[in-house]
């Protein structure tokens, strides 16, 4: 493998423990995780409307 394709490699690995990094450090800043118990169904099933 020649060297350029090698620090690409590092390259590539290193952004993207960065971005997962990043992804928990904001996470754990936060003290929670996004919340994902609101769907628009539950406004549909419920009959909520955008006047309510």
């Amino acid at each position: 493998m020649e060297m350029g394709g090698v620090i690409m490699a590092y390259f590539f690995t290193g952004v993207l423990v960065f971005t997962i990094g990043f992804a928990v450090f904001k996470a754990i800043r936060k003290r929670k995780l996004p919340s994902n118990e609101y769907t628009p169904f539950d406004d549909i099933t419920s009959g909520k409307s955008e006047k309510d």
